[in-house]
């Protein structure tokens, strides 16, 4: 496996957004959600975007890959002589929210319409944060470069009114859901899962995969990640972090780590 170079980047001046840069990398991801809007830009190469149930799209130098959160996804590259480049741009929740009430359109939360696109103007924009984030100290042109980014975005690429209907969650998924953020550092058993639920483990595993797409310990496994970047952007030393997250140890961490998100956590922290 050859993850490349990478580098992140969170700029100060902008509270929520992340940017990963990856050049010549062959890894692949396994199936993952992001818990915020997520946009890929394809420099070099390219691969398959694949989500379950619903077929695969390849994504090549030039076009966006465009994920809302809770979307389930991986991203395969099937050659292993292939090294692809591209930037992955990560906006919490609050800063479409933002952007939103800054084009005075409705205040819900926006979907992206497609997963894969071709749209130079809008990758413009994204290439124009990237700048801005890496180099430029002015905070006006900081905030002028997220601006331009997110309406291309938002106006070019979203709903901010779902067309279907939301299915409801089943309040033994709602459960699991809490019981899972709630042990992030334990080991939680099925059983134990289900107990929680009032399910038998079968019917918990029909309805959980159902509902958010992925297996109990799939899920599980994406919140304890989730938890460890923030430990580590904290200053929290790996070793505990590994802990406080529930690994066995930290090469256990560390090569989790760097299956589901392309780097490893030095790489992470290394800004």
């Amino acid at each position: 496996m050859n993850t490349g170079i990478i580098r992140y980047l969170r700029p100060a001046a902008i509270e929520g957004l992340e940017i990963q840069e990856v050049i010549n990398s062959n890894h692949s991801f396994p199936n993952h959600t992001h818990g915020f809007h997520s946009v890929g830009l394809m420099e070099k190469g390219g691969c398959y975007c694949r989500q379950p149930g619903c077929g695969s799209s390849f994504v090549r130098g030039g076009e966006i890959a465009l994920f809302n959160p809770g979307l389930v996804h991986s991203g395969v590259i099937t050659d292993s002589d292939t090294r692809i480049s591209y930037r992955v741009f990560s906006f919490d929740n609050r800063l479409f929210e933002k952007a939103l009430r800054d084009l005075n359109e409705a205040e819900v939360m926006p979907e992206f319409r497609s997963v894969v696109t071709e749209d130079k103007l809008t990758s413009g924009t994204l290439t124009e944060l990237n700048y801005a984030a890496s180099t430029v100290k002015n905070r006006l042109a900081i905030d002028t470069a997220l601006a331009r980014a997110a309406a291309a975005l938002l106006t070019r690429h979203c709903e901010t009114q779902s067309k279907v209907p939301k299915t409801m969650e089943p309040a033994a998924v709602r459960r699991a859901r809490e019981y899972l953020h709630a042990n992030l550092s334990e080991k939680v058993t099925l059983e134990e899962l289900a107990n929680a639920t009032g399910l038998s483990r079968y019917h918990l595993l029909r309805v959980f995969r159902k509902t958010t797409g992925l297996p109990p310990h799939s899920y599980h496994m994406q919140l304890r990640l989730e938890y460890a970047k923030r430990l580590l952007r904290s200053g929290l030393p790996f070793a505990e972090t590994a802990l406080q997250c529930g690994f066995s140890d930290q090469s256990h961490f560390s090569n989790t780590f760097r299956r589901y998100t392309g780097a490893t956590p030095s790489q992470y922290t290394d800004i």
